[in-house]
Formats: structure tokens, sequence, C-alpha cells
């Protein structure tokens, strides 16, 4: 299964459905074998796919599931009125994650980055927003970019 399209490979994924308690091994035979590994901590490896758009990381402890580290399917379509969508949302620290997707959508990508500590990007071909949450809040836009 090595070189599965993107979409394919997060089908594969949302196919899983919740990782928790899951080995590599049951993980790799639904998806294919990740491109690489590396280790993270003492009895921590993070495993990684990618094909096409699509990118995962995925962190065991001892063999099993411990976390997804980060995830990006690629760029949103209707960049232009992705941001119209956080424009029109103004002051966003302090805001739920659940109050902006509800405006915006879906993030395309997280990535854990301290402890209690989320960056969520929203991704298109002409904008790009990424914003740092603590626990569910909003904590500001850590960059943003328009063409």
């Amino acid at each position: 299964m090595f070189g599965l399209s993107g979409q394919r490979l997060q089908r594969g994924f949302a196919e899983l459905g919740n990782l928790t308690g899951r080995t590599l091994e049951e993980i790799v035979a639904v998806v294919g074998s990740p491109v690489s590994q590396s280790m993270a901590g003492p009895g921590q490896t993070l495993f990684q796919w990618q094909s096409g758009s699509y990118h995962i990381a995925l962190l065991f402890e001892e063999g099993l599931f411990a976390g997804i580290m980060s995830e990006d399917s690629g760029a949103l379509p209707g960049g232009r009125k992705l941001a119209q969508g956080f424009a029109g949302l103004g002051n966003l620290v302090g805001r739920s994650r659940d109050d902006i997707i509800a405006v915006v959508g879906p993030y395309s990508s997280f990535s854990l980055v301290g402890s209690n500590q989320v960056l969520l990007q929203w991704q298109s071909d002409v904008y790009h927003i990424a914003l740092l949450f603590e626990e569910d809040n909003c904590m500001g836009i850590t960059h943003e970019f328009a063409i």
C-alpha cells in the first residue's frame, strides 16, 4: 500500500477512526508503511505518512498510539471566502475553537506546539492563517498571508 494518493491515505486514516490503543502494525495494515520514523523520547517514536498534499505524524509510546502530533490535509478551496470569514469574526483572542470553526469551517492543519497549546492553520490557494490555541481558547494569530 506504499504510495497511496493523498486522498486515499486520508480516507484510510478516517476509516480507522479512533486510534487509541492501536498498534503500528494495525495502522500499517490499513494505510501502508510510514515514510519516516524518528525517536521522540524515551520509549517514544514518531511515525509520519505523506502522500500528495496529505501529511500526518503519529506518536507511539511503548508500541501503542499515543497521539497525533500534526496533520495537514493541504489547501482548502475558497480562499477569498475563507479570508472574509475570518475578517467577519473580528478579534479572535478568547474565542473558542468551535466558535471559529462554526464560521470559517474546518482547519487544514494542526500541530502540537506546547503543553496544552495547538497551532491550527487554514490554508488555501490565496489565503493562509495560523491561530494559536491554549486549551480551547484562541490566543491570537501567529501569522497570516494573502495574495
